[in-house]
């Protein structure tokens, strides 16, 4: 179970990712990927040292 929230997460963080270093012209997706990538990273350091 954790193991496969642990590569959602990083799914997520690939995802938004891209959309953040591909998206130029809309600048609220871009905060709004932003905002997706640093909660991903955050769930997923917590699963790495938590559970």
């Amino acid at each position: 179970m954790v193991i496969t929230f642990q590569v959602i997460m990083i799914l997520v963080l690939l995802i938004s990712f891209i959309g953040v270093v591909g998206e130029k012209d809309n600048e609220n997706l871009r905060a709004s990927l932003t905002g997706v990538c640093i909660a991903s990273v955050v769930a997923l350091v917590v699963t790495f040292f938590i559970l």
